[in-house]
């Protein structure tokens, strides 16, 4: 019975350590805060002037990757100068300098799984808002994502839409 009780104690404080990683060394779990090099207002874009998703993300509906916006994509609206945001002329600094803005990706997939923005967008006909939350509501860049995509999660979905939950169809 001795034995019992180790091993009870040792599962008990392999959860402890395994939550304690989660929440103090969040890069362990591909869950990394970043932090964007402009503060982008989603809600001002996305919400106040009704664009969609696709206008910055050009890529999602006929590409795996939705995209990061390159520095040309904002500068179709930020050549002139709109406000005096200073995050506004941040953009333009990449533009002088022929640089990319280089964002930060929040959403990763494990290598494992394959995940393409155009199965679920244009053929599964999903909104971005079900998979990546309330991002036209954010006033500045989430740093961490606002949905936890869990394999649990994704299952879900696959059930409630009658698609397929076979293994090979996400898994490499």
């Amino acid at each position: 019975m001795r034995l019992g009780w180790k091993v009870f104690w040792l599962m008990l404080a392999g959860i402890a350590l395994i939550q304690f990683a989660v929440a103090f060394f969040p890069s362990l779990t591909g869950q990394a805060k970043v932090t964007q090099p402009i503060s982008f207002n989603h809600k001002k874009h996305a919400g106040e002037l009704s664009l969609p998703c696709t206008t910055c993300h050009q890529s999602v509906e006929s590409q795996t990757f939705a995209g990061l916006p390159q520095t040309e994509t904002c500068m179709t609206c930020h050549a002139a100068v709109l406000t005096k945001n200073p995050e506004e002329e941040k953009i333009r600094q990449f533009a002088a300098r022929k640089e990319p803005i280089p964002w930060q990706r929040i959403y990763r997939v494990p290598p494992s799984v394959f995940f393409s923005h155009r199965r679920h967008v244009t053929l599964g006909k999903i909104e971005c808002a079900a998979c990546h939350g309330k991002m036209a509501e954010q006033t500045s860049p989430p740093v961490a994502p606002l949905v936890s995509q869990t394999m649990q999660w994704c299952m879900e979905c696959h059930n409630q839409r009658k698609v397929s939950v076979d293994c090979n169809a996400c898994h490499k």
